[in-house]
Protein backbone atom coordinates (compact mmCIF):
# COMPACT_ATOMS: atom_id res chain seq x y z
CA UNK A 1 0.00 0.00 0.00
CA UNK A 2 1.37 3.37 -1.08
CA UNK A 3 1.23 7.02 -0.02
CA UNK A 4 -1.20 7.77 -2.59
CA UNK A 5 -3.69 4.87 -1.23
CA UNK A 6 -3.75 6.45 1.85
CA UNK A 7 -6.69 8.75 3.11
CA UNK A 8 -6.31 11.67 5.22
CA UNK A 9 -8.52 14.37 6.51
CA UNK A 10 -7.99 18.29 5.73
CA UNK A 11 -10.29 20.88 7.32
CA UNK A 12 -13.14 19.91 5.70
CA UNK A 13 -15.48 16.84 6.76
CA UNK A 14 -15.45 13.85 7.69
CA UNK A 15 -12.55 11.00 6.31
CA UNK A 16 -11.99 12.25 2.50
CA UNK A 17 -9.15 11.44 -0.14
CA UNK A 18 -6.43 13.81 -1.49
CA UNK A 19 -8.60 14.70 -4.12
CA UNK A 20 -9.84 18.46 -3.29
CA UNK A 21 -12.41 18.29 -6.57
CA UNK A 22 -10.51 21.54 -7.33
CA UNK A 23 -12.16 23.77 -4.53
CA UNK A 24 -10.23 22.57 -1.95
CA UNK A 25 -13.26 20.50 -0.42
CA UNK A 26 -12.28 16.78 0.16
CA UNK A 27 -14.69 13.95 -1.15
CA UNK A 28 -15.57 11.08 1.23
CA UNK A 29 -13.47 8.59 -0.72
CA UNK A 30 -11.56 5.35 0.70
CA UNK A 31 -8.81 3.29 -0.75
CA UNK A 32 -9.30 -0.54 -1.01
CA UNK A 33 -6.06 -2.58 -0.67
CA UNK A 34 -5.77 -5.85 -1.60
CA UNK A 35 -7.39 -8.23 0.90
CA UNK A 36 -8.90 -7.85 4.49
CA UNK A 37 -7.33 -4.57 6.04
CA UNK A 38 -6.27 -5.37 9.80
CA UNK A 39 -9.25 -3.28 10.73
CA UNK A 40 -11.99 -5.33 9.49
CA UNK A 41 -10.14 -8.20 10.76
CA UNK A 42 -9.97 -7.17 14.27
CA UNK A 43 -13.92 -6.43 13.67
CA UNK A 44 -14.99 -9.36 12.21
CA UNK A 45 -12.51 -11.27 15.55
CA UNK A 46 -14.78 -9.25 17.73
CA UNK A 47 -18.10 -10.40 16.25
CA UNK A 48 -16.86 -13.81 15.95
CA UNK A 49 -15.96 -14.33 19.46
CA UNK A 50 -18.69 -12.39 20.83
CA UNK A 51 -21.81 -14.36 18.83
CA UNK A 52 -20.18 -18.22 17.98
CA UNK A 53 -17.48 -18.82 20.40
CA UNK A 54 -18.62 -17.60 23.72
CA UNK A 55 -22.25 -18.49 23.56
CA UNK A 56 -20.60 -22.26 22.38
CA UNK A 57 -17.79 -22.21 24.66
CA UNK A 58 -18.09 -20.02 28.11
CA UNK A 59 -14.83 -21.34 29.32
CA UNK A 60 -13.31 -19.28 26.94
CA UNK A 61 -14.69 -16.25 28.39
CA UNK A 62 -12.68 -17.56 31.31
CA UNK A 63 -9.49 -17.99 30.28
CA UNK A 64 -9.92 -14.75 28.34
CA UNK A 65 -10.45 -12.08 30.81
CA UNK A 66 -8.27 -10.21 32.36
CA UNK A 67 -7.73 -9.80 36.13
CA UNK A 68 -5.34 -8.67 38.83
CA UNK A 69 -5.31 -12.18 39.99
CA UNK A 70 -5.62 -14.17 37.15
CA UNK A 71 -2.76 -12.13 35.21
CA UNK A 72 -0.02 -11.62 37.69
CA UNK A 73 -1.18 -14.02 40.61
CA UNK A 74 -1.36 -16.79 38.89
CA UNK A 75 1.01 -15.43 36.00
CA UNK A 76 -1.38 -15.73 33.13
CA UNK A 77 -0.15 -12.99 31.03
CA UNK A 78 -1.69 -13.82 27.83
CA UNK A 79 -4.88 -12.49 29.13
CA UNK A 80 -3.62 -8.71 28.30
CA UNK A 81 -4.34 -9.31 24.80
CA UNK A 82 -7.50 -12.01 25.08
CA UNK A 83 -9.07 -9.73 27.30
CA UNK A 84 -9.07 -6.81 24.17
CA UNK A 85 -11.36 -9.43 22.53
CA UNK A 86 -14.21 -10.66 24.98
CA UNK A 87 -17.30 -7.75 25.73
CA UNK A 88 -20.05 -8.30 28.05
CA UNK A 89 -21.64 -11.34 27.09
CA UNK A 90 -25.11 -10.36 28.26
CA UNK A 91 -25.65 -7.37 25.57
CA UNK A 92 -25.10 -5.86 22.36
CA UNK A 93 -24.69 -2.44 23.41
CA UNK A 94 -20.53 -3.11 24.80
CA UNK A 95 -19.53 -4.67 21.20
CA UNK A 96 -21.81 -2.87 18.74
CA UNK A 97 -20.21 0.57 20.02
CA UNK A 98 -16.50 -0.30 19.91
CA UNK A 99 -16.98 -2.16 16.62
CA UNK A 100 -18.45 1.46 15.61
CA UNK A 101 -15.49 3.05 16.76
CA UNK A 102 -13.51 0.59 15.01
CA UNK A 103 -15.23 1.92 11.98
CA UNK A 104 -15.15 4.98 12.02
CA UNK A 105 -11.97 6.06 13.64
CA UNK A 106 -9.35 3.45 12.54
CA UNK A 107 -9.54 2.92 8.49
CA UNK A 108 -7.30 6.43 8.69
CA UNK A 109 -4.52 5.39 11.50
CA UNK A 110 -4.09 2.01 9.64
CA UNK A 111 -3.28 3.34 6.43
CA UNK A 112 -1.01 6.21 8.09
CA UNK A 113 0.62 3.42 9.59
CA UNK A 114 0.77 0.41 7.81
CA UNK A 115 -0.81 -3.06 8.49
CA UNK A 116 1.67 -4.54 10.62
CA UNK A 117 2.38 -1.07 12.61
CA UNK A 118 -1.39 -0.58 13.05
CA UNK A 119 -2.01 -4.37 14.51
CA UNK A 120 1.02 -3.92 17.05
CA UNK A 121 -0.19 0.08 17.56
CA UNK A 122 -3.71 -1.74 18.88
CA UNK A 123 -2.72 -4.11 20.53
CA UNK A 124 -0.05 -1.82 22.25
CA UNK A 125 -3.23 0.65 23.22
CA UNK A 126 -5.20 -2.48 24.66
CA UNK A 127 -2.10 -3.55 26.44
CA UNK A 128 -1.54 -0.17 28.24
CA UNK A 129 -5.09 -0.12 29.23
CA UNK A 130 -4.92 -3.24 30.81
CA UNK A 131 -1.87 -2.23 32.81
CA UNK A 132 -3.06 0.47 33.94
CA UNK A 133 -6.21 -1.12 35.28
CA UNK A 134 -4.50 -3.58 37.10
CA UNK A 135 -1.18 -0.69 38.19
CA UNK A 136 -4.33 1.49 39.91
CA UNK A 137 -5.92 -1.36 41.37
CA UNK A 138 -2.75 -2.21 43.48
CA UNK A 139 -1.69 0.80 44.03
CA UNK A 140 -5.37 1.52 45.57
CA UNK A 141 -4.75 -1.62 47.62
CA UNK A 142 -1.32 -1.64 49.07
CA UNK A 143 -1.21 2.59 49.61
CA UNK A 144 -3.26 5.07 50.46
CA UNK A 145 -4.17 6.28 47.07
CA UNK A 146 -7.84 4.74 46.59
CA UNK A 147 -8.66 5.91 42.95
CA UNK A 148 -9.80 2.53 41.50
CA UNK A 149 -10.87 -0.99 44.33
CA UNK A 150 -12.21 -3.01 42.29
CA UNK A 151 -10.73 -5.60 43.73
CA UNK A 152 -7.96 -8.74 41.93
CA UNK A 153 -11.09 -10.65 41.36
CA UNK A 154 -12.73 -8.29 39.47
CA UNK A 155 -12.50 -8.71 35.50
CA UNK A 156 -11.71 -6.20 32.75
CA UNK A 157 -13.03 -6.71 29.51
CA UNK A 158 -13.11 -5.17 26.24
CA UNK A 159 -12.08 -3.26 23.24
CA UNK A 160 -12.61 0.24 24.10
CA UNK A 161 -8.92 0.57 25.61
CA UNK A 162 -7.36 0.39 21.49
CA UNK A 163 -10.65 2.25 20.90
CA UNK A 164 -9.53 5.31 22.32
CA UNK A 165 -5.87 4.75 21.81
CA UNK A 166 -7.40 5.05 17.92
CA UNK A 167 -9.31 8.11 18.58
CA UNK A 168 -6.24 10.05 20.24
CA UNK A 169 -4.55 8.85 16.66
CA UNK A 170 -7.18 10.74 15.15
CA UNK A 171 -6.52 13.57 17.06
CA UNK A 172 -3.05 13.75 15.78
CA UNK A 173 -3.55 13.16 12.11
CA UNK A 174 -6.71 15.38 11.55
CA UNK A 175 -7.12 17.45 14.55
CA UNK A 176 -9.39 19.65 12.92
CA UNK A 177 -11.71 17.24 10.87
CA UNK A 178 -15.19 17.15 12.13
CA UNK A 179 -17.01 14.52 13.81
CA UNK A 180 -20.62 14.07 14.45
CA UNK A 181 -22.06 13.96 17.76
CA UNK A 182 -23.94 9.88 17.81
CA UNK A 183 -27.02 10.52 15.33
CA UNK A 184 -27.45 14.32 16.12
CA UNK A 185 -26.95 17.41 14.01
CA UNK A 186 -23.68 18.53 16.05
CA UNK A 187 -19.96 18.37 14.59
CA UNK A 188 -16.89 19.09 16.61
CA UNK A 189 -13.66 19.26 15.65
CA UNK A 190 -11.88 15.55 16.00
CA UNK A 191 -9.06 17.26 18.54
CA UNK A 192 -11.91 18.59 20.80
CA UNK A 193 -13.74 15.43 20.75
CA UNK A 194 -10.95 12.50 21.61
CA UNK A 195 -9.83 14.88 24.86
CA UNK A 196 -12.82 15.74 25.70
CA UNK A 197 -13.87 12.16 25.41
CA UNK A 198 -10.67 11.35 27.60
CA UNK A 199 -11.48 14.42 29.86
CA UNK A 200 -14.90 12.71 30.56
CA UNK A 201 -13.24 8.99 31.41
CA UNK A 202 -10.77 10.58 33.50
CA UNK A 203 -13.92 12.56 35.28
CA UNK A 204 -15.65 9.53 35.89
CA UNK A 205 -12.51 7.47 36.92
CA UNK A 206 -11.78 9.74 39.67
CA UNK A 207 -15.39 10.04 40.63
CA UNK A 208 -15.60 6.39 41.38
CA UNK A 209 -18.44 5.27 38.70
CA UNK A 210 -19.49 1.70 38.72
CA UNK A 211 -16.77 1.31 35.54
CA UNK A 212 -14.12 3.24 36.88
CA UNK A 213 -12.17 -0.11 36.03
CA UNK A 214 -12.87 0.48 32.43
CA UNK A 215 -11.91 4.22 32.26
CA UNK A 216 -8.93 3.18 33.75
CA UNK A 217 -8.44 1.14 30.62
CA UNK A 218 -9.79 3.97 28.29
CA UNK A 219 -7.34 6.44 30.05
CA UNK A 220 -4.21 3.94 29.54
CA UNK A 221 -5.36 3.45 26.09
CA UNK A 222 -5.31 6.68 25.03
CA UNK A 223 -2.37 7.24 26.59
CA UNK A 224 -0.37 5.17 24.70
CA UNK A 225 -2.49 6.56 21.58
CA UNK A 226 -0.84 9.61 22.42
CA UNK A 227 2.84 8.93 22.35
CA UNK A 228 2.71 6.09 20.30
CA UNK A 229 1.33 7.64 17.18
CA UNK A 230 4.03 10.42 17.47
CA UNK A 231 6.95 7.79 17.61
CA UNK A 232 5.48 5.11 15.31
CA UNK A 233 8.77 3.67 14.74
CA UNK A 234 9.15 2.01 18.15
CA UNK A 235 6.16 -0.11 16.59
CA UNK A 236 8.28 -2.22 14.14
CA UNK A 237 9.85 -4.01 17.03
CA UNK A 238 6.47 -5.14 18.59
CA UNK A 239 6.62 -8.35 16.73
CA UNK A 240 10.73 -9.02 17.09
CA UNK A 241 9.33 -11.95 19.89
CA UNK A 242 9.18 -14.11 16.35
CA UNK A 243 12.39 -12.55 14.53
CA UNK A 244 14.72 -9.61 14.72
CA UNK A 245 13.37 -6.93 12.41
CA UNK A 246 16.17 -5.32 11.83
CA UNK A 247 18.18 -7.75 10.18
CA UNK A 248 17.30 -7.87 6.04
CA UNK A 249 15.33 -10.43 4.97
CA UNK A 250 17.18 -13.49 2.94
CA UNK A 251 16.47 -13.06 -0.84
CA UNK A 252 15.83 -16.23 -1.98
CA UNK A 253 16.41 -15.37 -5.33
CA UNK A 254 19.55 -13.98 -4.78
CA UNK A 255 21.45 -15.95 -7.82
CA UNK A 256 19.10 -14.31 -10.56
CA UNK A 257 20.39 -10.47 -11.92
CA UNK A 258 17.66 -8.27 -10.63
CA UNK A 259 15.43 -6.54 -13.59
CA UNK A 260 16.22 -2.66 -13.27
CA UNK A 261 16.56 -0.82 -10.12
CA UNK A 262 16.18 -2.86 -7.16
CA UNK A 263 12.94 -2.07 -4.68
CA UNK A 264 13.98 -1.74 -1.24
CA UNK A 265 11.99 -2.25 1.50
CA UNK A 266 10.17 0.80 3.13
CA UNK A 267 11.46 0.10 6.41
CA UNK A 268 10.84 4.15 7.77
CA UNK A 269 14.43 4.27 8.79
CA UNK A 270 17.13 6.94 8.16
CA UNK A 271 19.79 6.77 5.31
CA UNK A 272 17.27 4.54 3.08
CA UNK A 273 16.27 4.84 -0.51
CA UNK A 274 13.23 6.13 0.61
CA UNK A 275 12.25 9.44 2.57
CA UNK A 276 12.84 8.96 6.11
CA UNK A 277 9.48 8.87 8.05
CA UNK A 278 10.04 11.83 10.41
CA UNK A 279 9.91 13.63 6.76
CA UNK A 280 6.37 11.71 5.67
CA UNK A 281 4.85 12.38 8.93
CA UNK A 282 5.17 16.28 8.49
CA UNK A 283 4.33 16.29 4.60
CA UNK A 284 1.02 13.95 5.77
CA UNK A 285 0.65 16.41 8.86
CA UNK A 286 0.53 19.57 6.69
CA UNK A 287 -2.19 17.50 4.21
CA UNK A 288 -4.62 17.27 6.86
CA UNK A 289 -4.39 20.80 8.19
CA UNK A 290 -3.91 22.38 4.69
CA UNK A 291 -4.80 20.43 2.00
CA UNK A 292 -2.61 18.75 -1.06
CA UNK A 293 -2.53 21.95 -2.62
CA UNK A 294 -0.58 23.60 -0.10
CA UNK A 295 3.04 20.94 -0.53
CA UNK A 296 5.51 22.34 -2.91
CA UNK A 297 7.09 20.64 -5.25
CA UNK A 298 9.68 18.67 -3.09
CA UNK A 299 7.36 17.39 -0.93
CA UNK A 300 4.95 16.04 -3.86
CA UNK A 301 7.59 14.41 -4.89
CA UNK A 302 9.01 12.85 -1.50
CA UNK A 303 5.12 11.72 -1.20
CA UNK A 304 5.83 10.14 -5.06
CA UNK A 305 8.95 8.67 -3.67
CA UNK A 306 7.06 6.70 -0.58
CA UNK A 307 4.33 5.63 -2.53
CA UNK A 308 7.24 3.23 -4.20
CA UNK A 309 7.63 1.26 -1.00
CA UNK A 310 5.74 -1.18 0.87
CA UNK A 311 4.87 -0.92 4.60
Amino acid sequence: MGIHDRDYVNSSRGMGSFNDGGAGRSTMSFSHPRGWSITTWIIVVNLFIHFVVVPFSPKFYMLGYLSVDTAFKHLEVWRLITFQFLHNPSGLSHVVFNMLGMIFFAPLVEQFLGRKKFFAFYLVCGLSGGLLFVILNMLSAFTPLNILNDGFQTPLIGASAGVFGVILANAYLAPNSDVQILFLPIFIKMKTFAYGYCGIALFMLLKGSSNAGGEAAHIGGAIAGFFFIRNSGMLIDFFDVFGDSRKPKKNKSSNRKPAGRPKSSYRNYKNTAAPSQDDIDKILQKVSQKGLASLNNKEKEMLAEASKHDD
